[in-house]
C-alpha cells in the first residue's frame, strides 16, 4: 500500500472501482456524494513528543509528531496546522499543554503532553476548535490582485453532475457499461478532463505570472495552462488530456479544454476528438475552490451539461508516489464470483 499525505490509500489501482458513475448521479442529483475519497481507517496519532519537556524560562522544546489517515491535523496553544509529520520549535513562556488533534473521515485521534517550565503556573488548556481551522482565514491573492489558487487539494468523488445527462439520438453505441474507467485504469491509462480531478487521489496547483501548473498524484499527471491570453495552437495534435488554455475573469479562472484524443470517457459514455471542456476554478474561501466544469461532444450528448464540486484544500498533503506501470490487475472478475 502507499501513503497519500497521511491517508492509506487503496492497494489496488482500479478505477472502475473508484469512480461513481455519472450517469447514475445524474438521475439523483440530490443524492448526498461521498467526499472527496472512500472512507477509510480512522486518523491515528504514531507519536507526539517533546524534547526536552522540561525546561527554564526562555528555552525552547521541539514538539514532534508523526500521523496517518488524516485529512486535518492541528496542534493548539498557537501552532495551527501541521503536515502529517514533522517538527515545531516552542518557547512557552509558562507550563503548557500542548495537544495535538487528528481528524479523518473514518474516525479522530488526539493526544496531549506538558511541556514543565520551571517556576510558573500552567497555562490554562486550549479549547478544541468548533469547526475547521482554515476556514475563517484570507484567501491569498497574487500580486495583480488575482487569488492564489497555489495548495494541496482533493476533489474525487464530491464532483458531480449537477443535472441529467442527454444523448444525442443513436449515441446509445458510446455508453461503456457500469465498469466506466475499468479498462482504462487496468491499463494505467489517463482518465482525461475533468476525470483526472474526480480522482480519489490529490492533485496540486501551482501559480505563477502568467502560468497555472496543475499536478496530479494519480498517474504522475500534468498540465500547464498558459494564462497570458493566447489561443490554442491551430495544428494540435490529439491527447488523452486535451490542451489547456487559461483566462481570469473576475476571481474566477476559466480554462477552455480541447484536442483531445478518443480513447478516455466522460462518465459512462465514449467521447469523439470533438470533446471540448470548459472548466472554472474560483477560491471564494480559504479552504475551498469552487470548481466547475462543462462539457460538451456535439456527436454524444443532445447538449452541454455540468459537472461540479469543491477541491478541498489539505495543507498537511504533499504529493506522494504513484505507480501503475507494473502487474496491475483488474479484481472485479474475482470480485464477482466471491458474491455468488
Amino acid at each position: 500500500m502507499k501513503s497519500t499525505g497521511g491517508f492509506l490509500a487503496f492497494a489496488v489501482c482500479c478505477v472502475a472501482c473508484l469512480v461513481v458513475p455519472l450517469a447514475a448521479l445524474a438521475q439523483n442529483p440530490s443524492t448526498p456524494p461521498p467526499v472527496g475519497f472512500p472512507l477509510g481507517p480512522p486518523a491515528k496519532i504514531l507519536t507526539f513528543t517533546a524534547e526536552p519537556n522540561s525546561i527554564q524560562p526562555g528555552q525552547s522544546v521541539t514538539l514532534t509528531w508523526a500521523v496517518v489517515n488524516a485529512d486535518r491535523i492541528t496542534v493548539d496553544q498557537g501552532v495551527g496546522v501541521v503536515a502529517t509529520r514533522g517538527t515545531e520549535k516552542v518557547t512557552p513562556a509558562v507550563t503548557t499543554t500542548y495537544t495535538l488533534r487528528a481528524v479523518g473521515r473514518g474516525g479522530a485521534d488526539q493526544h496531549s503532553l506538558t511541556v514543565t517550565v520551571a517556576g510558573t503556573n500552567a497555562a490554562p488548556a486550549a479549547p478544541a476548535p468548533s469547526g475547521d481551522v482554515l476556514a475563517n482565514k484570507p484567501v491569498p491573492h497574487m500580486a495583480d490582485g488575482t487569488p492564489d489558487l497555489s495548495g494541496v487539494y482533493i476533489g474525487g468523488f464530491a464532483i458531480r453532475p449537477t443535472g441529467k445527462i442527454e444523448l444525442k439520438p443513436g449515441a446509445e453505441k458510446y455508453k461503456v457499461g457500469e465498469d466506466y474507467g475499468g479498462d482504462l485504469g487496468e491499463h494505467c491509462l489517463p482518465p482525461g478532463v475533468p476525470g483526472a480531478s474526480e480522482q480519489p487521489y490529490p492533485l496540486q496547483i501551482i501559480q505563477k505570472p502568467d502560468m497555472v501548473v496543475i499536478l496530479y498524484e494519480a498517474y504522475h499527471l500534468f498540465r500547464v495552462i498558459p494564462t497570458d491570453g493566447r489561443p490554442h495552437p491551430s495544428d494540435l495534435d490529439p491527447t488523452w488530456m486535451g490542451n489547456s488554455v487559461g483566462r481570469w475573469e473576475g476571481d474566477t479562472l476559466v480554462v477552455d479544454v480541447t484536442g483531445f484524443n478518443d480513447k478516455t470517457a466522460i462518465g459512462d459514455y465514449r467521447h469523439t476528438s470533438a470533446l471540448h471542456v470548459v472548466e472554472r476554478y474560483r477560491r471564494p474561501v480559504f479552504d475551498k475552490i469552487e470548481y466547475q466544469v462543462t462539457i460538451e461532444d456535439p456527436n454524444v450528448f443532445a447538449a452541454p451539461f455540468t459537472v461540479a464540486g469543491n477541491l478541498q484544500l489539505h495543507p498537511e498533503w504533499q504529493l506522494q508516489e504513484y505507480i501503475c506501470e507494473e502487474n496491475n490487475h483488474n479484481y472485479k472478475n474475482l470480485f464477482d464470483e466471491y458474491k455468488k
